[in-house]
């Protein structure tokens, strides 16, 4: 019996460390995560610094930097929100990514003369892509469709053709008619 004394002591003095060690831990954790998401509700995440290498964390700051219309900034966030596990925290980047250039290119174009000949800003095609990309990794996301269906209708290059969906849900092809875009219904399109 006092064999079994001799090892339970230290055993147990053992394992009660680690499980000190484990709540610290997890207390050091819970506390960043707190102050993440004080910083999220409070608007203040894109002001966090050092800022998180969570995904999620550098999407939300992107967010409150794509609101507060400093866009320079919020694109690296949501490049590397892109990367995130998560299929539908990727696809949200892509869309506020395109967002973001959509934006920029809005704002370009008011700017520019309106008789200039060209494709419009470039930014109108990294748009296009962003939405692509977005509907790509889900396509039941209606924001990405609706605004890659607003941007087809605004771009200057286009604005002479109509435009029509083909057997690819994502690709957008010409058609002839009087400019309008033919769309079939579906409960893929635009918002809900």
């Amino acid at each position: 019996m006092g064999r079994v004394t001799r090892w339970t002591t230290p055993l147990v003095w053992l394992l009660l460390a680690a499980a000190l060690g484990a709540l610290a831990f997890s207390l050091a954790n819970w506390r960043t995560t707190a102050r993440i998401n004080g910083s999220i509700e409070d608007r203040t995440i894109a002001a966090l610094r050092p800022l998180p290498a969570d995904a999620r964390a550098r999407y939300a700051a992107a967010w409150d930097l794509e609101r507060a219309q400093r866009f320079d900034e919020a694109v690296p966030l949501l490049t590397d929100a892109q990367a995130a596990d998560d299929p539908a925290l990727a696809a949200n980047a892509w869309l506020a990514l395109g967002n973001v250039y959509f934006e920029t290119a809005i704002k370009e174009s008011r700017g520019a003369l309106q008789d200039t000949p060209g494709n419009g800003p470039a930014e109108l095609d990294l748009a296009r892509d962003a939405y692509r990309a977005a509907l790509r990794i889900d396509p039941l996301l209606h924001g990405a469709r609706y605004n890659l269906e607003l941007l087809e209708r605004l771009a200057p290059v286009h604005a002479d053709a109509g435009w029509r969906r083909n057997t690819d849900p994502v690709t957008i092809q010409s058609d002839r008619h009087n400019g309008w875009t033919t769309i079939r219904e579906s409960d893929k399109r635009g918002l809900p």
